[in-house]
């Protein structure tokens, strides 16, 4: 394949027969008539003294609400070279803001403050208004979608740097596209790979052997709508529909939580130490309590043990919430765990992981733990399967899985060994 014959809208399928992987490109809309994508530059803004931000989109056919993506850059404002770049993809429910301009808090401003030039992956969600409701042209975001439209920005990257090969990294779902994207690209694209926390798949853990799952039906639900027998169906498989049926809910707060972070960044006489709230002394030690138990004690953040701060996350978490598509919750949850019925079989790509050569940096947090019900071991599973002779694994003791962009230990256990590893494979 072309690795320079990039299309807007290039569908990818992975397809595995007697253990191959191959790419099938359908071209339509921009592909079609074989027009450079037109990307545009949306703002560029000084972001610290010496950093600027930047944001490119790229409007895809057909154009409405639901088809366009973006790449929003950190760099120096004057450097002399790059050091390198590195693409980073959110994890589900996030896009590519800052949290902060501390290099402390966001890993991306610690190497764009070193030379870097940071591209941050805006999915398609990021760009659906804050104030839609129909959220049903989410069902066609397929994880043959996202690679697509990963391509095309990893394309628009090379063109702007003239580097042919960069650093991806990915945090939670973000590593899962990061491993499939490795897949099919690595030796067209990557020089090395950093997943942060995350897996192949995450979703649900191993069902029994003989659980199967009809992925057909999963989609054919979606396309019929929100029934009390299609909710049923993807119950079933452990995918719960949010109250919009085609987007899931990350964190699963209760109302009072919503609450808590309106009186949190509303001026006095709310505020941080306003309380009494629901049984705790502020609305702070409400969220702290929050952050700490949602997931299980200390898996979403170990926040209550010093490795967070309730300012920083609540800074992050006003930044980066956007809608997810329930489609993708449901291709997770077949990808690695359940056995299924053909055509479906084109989203296994297990065997092809062990194809990939790249150099790999694994960061996994110790304190999430129950996703798939056996200990922080899944997070490894990616990072074996992989045949890579150059390949290294940090285990993050205490850490809950935000700790990892935005905690309190985070700049001296991820970013500085990012750094140093990113230095050592340039």
């Amino acid at each position: 394949m072309n690795k320079n014959n990039s299309k807007s809208t290039l569908l990818v399928s992975f397809i595995l027969f007697c253990g191959e992987v191959s790419l099938i490109w359908l071209g339509c809309g921009n592909a079609a008539d074989n027009k450079k994508p037109n990307w545009q530059l949306a703002s560029s803004a000084a972001f610290t003294e010496n950093l600027v931000e930047t944001l490119w989109t790229l409007e895809l056919l057909p154009k409405n609400k639901c088809n366009t993506i973006g790449v929003r850059r950190l760099a120096l404002k004057d450097r002399k070279k790059y050091e390198g770049v590195l693409v980073h993809l959110p994890g589900s429910s996030s896009n590519g803001n800052f949290y902060t301009t501390s290099e402390n808090y966001d890993f991306r401003v610690y190497l764009a403050n070193r030379g870097y030039d940071v591209y941050t992956v805006e999915y398609r969600t990021s760009f659906i208004p804050k104030d839609e409701t129909d959220y049903s042209c989410m069902a066609a975001y397929k994880t043959s979608v996202t690679l697509a439209d990963l391509q095309e920005i990893i394309e628009f990257v090379k063109q702007k740097t003239g580097k042919q090969i960069i650093f991806l990294s990915g945090h939670s779902t973000g590593a899962r596209y990061l491993y499939l994207y490795a897949c099919a690209r690595s030796g067209e694209d990557l020089s090395g790979i950093i997943p942060m926390d995350g897996s192949p798949w995450e979703m649900n853990g191993r069902p029994a052997p003989e659980s199967t799952m009809d992925i057909n039906l999963g989609y054919a639900a979606l396309v019929s709508g929100d029934t009390e027998t299609n909710r049923k169906l993807f119950q079933s498989w452990g995918v719960e529909p949010d109250t919009g049926y085609y987007n899931v809910r990350i964190v699963d707060w209760a109302p009072a939580m919503g609450e808590a972070m309106r009186i949190y960044f509303s001026p006095s006489p709310y505020g941080p130490q306003y309380g009494p709230f629901t049984g705790f002394p502020t609305v702070s030690d409400y969220i702290s309590d929050q952050l700490q138990n949602i997931w299980g004690d200390a898996q979403f953040s170990n926040i209550k043990n010093g490795y967070a701060k309730v300012d920083v996350m609540m800074n992050m978490m006003s930044k980066i919430g956007v809608p997810w598509p329930l489609v993708d919750y449901l291709e997770d949850a077949y990808l690695g765990n359940w056995k299924g019925n053909p055509p479906a079989a084109q989203l296994k790509f297990l065997k092809n992981i062990e194809k990939v050569q790249t150099p790999i940096l694994v960061f996994a947090s110790e304190m999430w733990t129950t996703a798939v019900g056996y200990e922080y071991r899944w997070k490894r599973e990616g990072y074996e399967m992989i045949k890579s002779a150059d390949r290294q694994y940090i285990l993050l003791k205490g850490f809950g899985h935000m700790d990892i962009l935005a905690g309190e230990k985070a700049k001296d256990e991820v970013f500085v060994p990012l750094y140093n590893w990113l230095q050592a494979h340039k």
